[in-house]
């Protein structure tokens, strides 16, 4: 097994400042999950740095760099001047893992040191960074998926559609089951741009069929036969082959020409040190360097206010992309671009939030109406929530007074909300003026989008006139 084999590589460098024998030390461990061996040439970095302000550059107090580093786990020993060191300051250490100048690994959470009880013997564990996970020859060698499929690999083609020329497909899947997916309607005229769909997630195989099911671009989940290692068919939302003649199969040639991916709606965590932010996407588990454009600046400021501490993880929904940008050092790497930062969700990690809520039979919390955060409602009042029943065709919502009730049609994204019925209690402030601004917001309302348990609903401009929470009632 590869860690038996290479457990026994331990590495140890000092690194001093000026010679000084008498330096304090700390000394750790660095490695990472993937089954995998870096090559030859790999060079491992890990940094001392004081993290206390995090609105500022990280002061470097030391570092250690191991050439040729081989396979994990790593040790180090990091010597630093005790002189340096101010105890009401915060201290981390970060690890990273290149080839050349392209990163493979990374630390995306803050490992402190020294001071504030911390203390000074860590142990590391690094997680792949997207763009290694995408291109190098480690993780992208073909392997033997799921029945048969050579992955990772590149899926085009054109199949029917009833109301365009076809829908042409790009569909790029990973041996560790991410996929990102085009779907462009020919000769649908379109001034906003939604004739082309993207979306990212987590494939997984039917045991009991040839199949492969992306769950998260419709509201059923879209199911493929392998047919080869380089062809997949497309089914019926019952996941029955689809009886015609016409083109319903996507191929292959074996190698991945991996798509651009714009206009997603992500949830992740967010991590932001020495001046560059990591996303760490949910549903696939990737990590993205942040491209500081678009509407990173709103994104940063919330992170530096809802932050539990200085560099620690924060979970965010953003509206972004997944583009291929200039790196720091080295080559263009996949990066994350925020064209609109949505929310943070403090206290939230991943584990809930990689698959995505049910737009219907789910207690949706609202927490906030045209950007305005729902407040709190007086004593025995009702939580604000929205609740769409989907054999009824009808919603019931309130913000804690009156409750409204209605009918609701919605497919494939798109979504409206008809004429309510509404009690008529007199509803004490602030709750008459919160209901007026629901009351607006469902009128108003026609598309939506879900990333774990988060919904966003938008108006016909692509503003969001409501964000909620899915809340599971056991």
């Amino acid at each position: 097994m590869f860690y038996s084999r290479f457990t026994t590589m331990v590495l140890a460098i000092v690194f001093s400042f000026g010679g000084v024998a008498s330096a304090d030390t700390v000394t750790g461990t660095a490695t990472f999950r993937e089954r995998i061996m870096p090559p030859a040439d790999a060079r491992l970095v890990v940094t001392l740095a004081d993290v206390s302000r995090a609105d500022a550059q990280a002061d470097e107090l030391g570092r250690i760099e191991i050439e040729n580093a081989g396979g994990p786990p790593y040790a180090f020993e990091i010597e630093y001047d005790a002189s340096e060191i101010e105890q009401n300051h915060s201290y981390a250490v970060r690890a990273t893992l290149w080839t050349g100048d392209r990163m493979m690994f990374t630390t995306d959470t803050v490992a402190p040191v020294i001071t504030r009880g911390a203390p000074d013997e860590v142990n590391l564990i690094m997680v792949r960074v997207a763009s290694e996970a995408r291109s190098n020859a480690i993780t992208d060698q073909p392997q033997i998926g799921a029945h048969g499929l050579q992955l990772p690999a590149t899926f085009t083609g054109t199949l029917p559609c009833a109301d365009c020329e076809g829908i042409k497909y790009h569909l790029d899947l990973w041996a560790d089951q991410g996929y990102h997916l085009r779907r462009e309607w020919l000769g649908r005229a379109s001034d906003t741009g939604d004739n082309i769909q993207d979306d990212i997630g987590f494939w997984y195989s039917d045991a009991q069929s040839k199949t492969i099911v992306l769950p998260g671009l419709t509201d059923t989940p879209n199911q493929w036969e392998v047919k080869a290692p380089n062809k997949i068919r497309q089914l019926d939302v019952n996941g029955n082959v689809i009886m015609s003649d016409l083109p319903y199969e996507l191929t292959g040639n074996g190698t991945l020409d991996e798509s651009d991916v714009e206009d997603v709606f992500l949830g992740g965590m967010m991590t932001y040190m020495a001046d560059a932010a990591v996303f760490q996407e949910c549903r696939t588990g990737r990590s993205y360097p942040v491209v500081m454009d678009g509407d990173y600046l709103a994104m940063e400021q919330a992170y530096l206010a809802d932050q539990s501490a200085a560099g620690a993880p924060l979970y965010v929904n953003v509206e972004g992309s997944l583009l291929m940008r200039p790196a720091m050092e080295g080559p263009e790497q996949r990066s994350l671009v925020v064209d609109r930062f949505v929310r943070t969700r403090p206290d939230v990690i991943c584990e809930r939030q990689r698959a995505d809520a049910s737009l219907t039979n789910i207690y949706w919390k609202i927490d906030t109406l045209a950007g305005e955060d729902v407040v709190g409602l007086p004593s025995g009042g009702h939580e604000a929530h929205v609740i769409l029943r989907e054999n009824e065709g009808r919603f019931s919502a309130t913000v804690g007074c009156n409750g409204m009730m209605g009918d609701f049609a919605q497919q494939d994204g798109t979504l409206s909300f008809g004429r309510s019925a509404a009690t008529l209690m007199a509803c004490p402030p602030p709750l008459g003026a919160m209901e007026q601004r629901l009351a607006l917001a469902l009128e108003a309302t026609q598309s939506y989008r879900i990333n774990g348990e988060t919904l966003a609903l938008y108006n016909e401009a692509n503003d969001i006139v409501a964000l909620l929470t899915a809340v599971y009632l056991y």
